[in-house]
């Protein structure tokens, strides 16, 4: 099959999610201006049909055969290619050898259709290569699409004379400053009588082109329901329908949020010479997430954990091939909302002869180290080991880690320098912005309590701004008395160091029991983790926090420490070394801990999950363990 036929059965994909729908008495123009059909038949609405495996397409190109299920899409295999459906018959994607075309997420028509129903919405789209009449188009990124459900019609093709609802499509793609350029105009025809698309045109440009050459004798059978899933691919191919409403529990109605996917590893566009990375994230949603599908460049990657009330974590491993891949991870919930990240990670490989992974070179390292574990004011909660893990901190980086002492600033209770406001601003602002070079390295390591307050300034998404505590700070006053994460943002630009990397071993929920406390009430699971993002927007900065934004960071007898720097200082001393070479960088450190730290935080039975914000070039080496 051409190319062009190829991409042109894929654009049956760019549909839009459902959106507001509206009756018309006359119907509109088409696309274009083109005049809407008259209808040919009284027919109301037209519902969604159901394929069972074994169920065979015939197209005027040869027969297309659905032979299984991926996740919820139909996938009909035909003469050389591969046909990917939605069970709102939109194309998930098309593949034909090394050619593909996939949309992600696979966008739906709303059933059942009607004359006047319309919709407009996004969709992501990759595309192996483009042909010349339209080589000004990006091969990934965004399109609109808006469609528009016209009256049903009279249609002829070689299997027949059919009653179908005709879908108007228009096409754009969305560039700088939301400039939509238009792409393609076309039309596709689903007859309710045969339970399936007849027929597809595009003005006779040839990008969407086909008919129907036969009939199956025996039609699917309708769907019921608001599209439930396609039943497993190990069920035979017979068309069942959906139990009753008594039996399962109805879906839930009217929500139309998507679930929110964080991927707190890789990040995105990053460059690693590993081969093997985890991919680390979790998925949440008001009403509860039904799935979610990782794939690495196609290929769909089993994952190890299950469902968690209305969230899922992502810990699934990957094999990264050299050159570029693509790793997707999508989500559905309970209503059949969808949502979709997309991550390109690119993988050199070294022409060099065979030698170890090859890191970032650091002319030297500077640390500063902060802990604080008594407080001045009584009401502010003490910490068991806030002291004792900067004190830990410090005496491995100053050993084993390879930091030279006059590189390294100590502030705990204590220490020579105490944890006041004044010593940790001028150890970060001043000491930070003195010593280090630009191919130098920094690290910076807090322990102890985080408290959020009401954002008056309006400049946080979630209404609060968060404070690092210091020793002398006063919950009445903290604007004043404390350190704002906003500063850590001022701090950052200040030091000249290209290479910057934060340890946070405290949190910010104000719930009781870790290293955080709360000065004003707040609404409980209303934090969220955009500012991390914003303090990491420059290149060359990594924040490692103990926690998510509405967890608790734990303090653990028995491990004597807070429950993220024990992970860290063993991964530091070499149980993060996961390929083996003598050293541990900042990736291996954060897989290593927020594995460790998720399972003794479930253990013990809390939630503890360690984010990852930012990202550098290459691999940058934390610890030198040796072989």
């Amino acid at each position: 099959m051409p190319w062009r036929t190829l991409v042109g059965l894929s654009l049956l994909a760019v549909v839009a999610a459902p959106a507001a729908a509206s009756d018309e008495r006359v119907p509109p123009p088409g696309p274009g201006g083109r005049p809407g059909p008259r209808p040919a038949a009284p027919v109301e609405a037209a519902e969604r049909p159901a394929y069972a495996i074994g169920h065979k397409w015939f197209l005027t190109d040869g027969t297309y055969e659905l032979k299984r299920l991926d996740g919820r899409d139909y996938v009909f295999v035909g003469p050389g290619r591969e046909l990917r459906l939605t069970p709102e018959l939109a194309v998930a994607g098309v593949r034909r050898g090394a050619d593909y075309v996939d949309f992600r997420p696979p966008p739906r028509l709303k059933w059942p259709l009607r004359a006047g129903l319309w919709g407009s919405g996004e969709t992501n789209w990759r595309v192996s290569r483009l042909p010349k009449n339209v080589a000004g188009l990006s091969t990934a990124g965004g399109l609109r699409v808006t469609w528009q459900v016209r009256a049903p019609e009279d249609v002829t093709v070689p299997a027949g004379r059919f009653t179908a609802w005709r879908i108007d499509y228009e096409v754009f793609q969305t560039g700088a400053g939301g400039r939509q350029t238009p792409v393609w105009q076309f039309s596709t025809w689903y007859a309710p009588a045969v339970r399936q698309l007849v027929k597809a045109d595009d003005d006779g440009t040839g990008w969407l082109s086909f008919e129907v050459a036969s009939i199956e004798a025996t039609p699917p059978a309708m769907a019921t329901g608001p599209t439930p899933p396609p039943p497993p691919a190990t069920t035979p191919p017979v068309a069942t329908p959906a139990p009753p409403a008594r039996v399962a529990p109805p879906t839930p109605s009217g929500d139309t949020e998507a679930p929110r996917i964080v991927i707190n590893y890789p990040p995105a566009d990053i460059k690693l010479e590993s081969e093997r990375i985890v991919v680390l994230g979790v998925v949440s949603d008001n009403v509860g997430v039904d799935r979610v599908q990782v794939t690495v460049n196609g290929v769909e990657v089993p994952q190890e954990r299950g469902m968690e009330a209305r969230g899922r974590a992502i810990r699934v491993p990957a094999t990264l091939r050299p050159g570029d891949n693509v790793i997707e991870i999508t989500a559905t919930d309970k209503a059949g909302n969808v949502a979709q990240v997309v991550r390109t990670i690119t993988r050199v490989v070294a022409v060099a002869p065979p030698s170890p992974a090859p890191v970032v070179k650091t002319a030297n390292r500077w640390a500063v180290i902060i802990g604080v574990g008594t407080y001045a004011n009584p009401t502010i909660p003490r910490l068991r080991y806030a002291t004792r893990d900067a004190e830990a901190m410090y005496r491995f980086l100053t050993t084993k880690g390879g930091y030279p002492k006059d590189n390294v600033l100590l502030l705990t209770d204590g220490a020579g320098q105490k944890p006041t406001l004044q010593n940790i601003r001028r150890a970060l602002g001043e000491f930070l912005y003195r010593k280090p070079g630009r191919e130098d390295m920094v690290l910076i390591y807090y322990a102890g309590h985080g408290a959020p307050e009401v954002d008056t300034a309006g400049n946080e998404t979630d209404g609060l701004a968060k404070y690092l505590i210091p020793m002398d700070a006063e919950p009445e006053s903290l604007y004043s008395t404390a350190l704002p994460m906003d500063e850590i943002q001022r701090i950052f630009a200040r030091i000249p160091a290209e290479r910057i990397v934060m340890l946070l071993d405290t949190c910010y929920s104000g719930t009781a029991g870790g290293r955080t406390f709360m000065r004003q009430q707040i609404r409980a699971g209303s934090i969220n983790d955009q500012f991390l993002e914003r303090l990491t927007r420059s290149r060359g900065r990594v924040i490692i926090t103990a926690s998510g934004p509405n967890e608790v960071a734990l303090e653990s007898s028995e491990l004597g420490h807070g429950v993220f720097t024990y992970f860290l200082l063993q991964g530091l001393a070499g149980k993060a070394d996961r390929n083996g070479d003598g050293v541990v960088t900042v990736s291996e450190l954060y897989e290593y801990v927020e594995e460790q730290v998720d399972r003794k935080a479930r253990a013990e039975g809390g939630r503890q999950r360690p984010l990852m914000k930012g990202e550098v070039e290459g691999t940058l080496p934390l610890a030198q363990v040796g072989k």
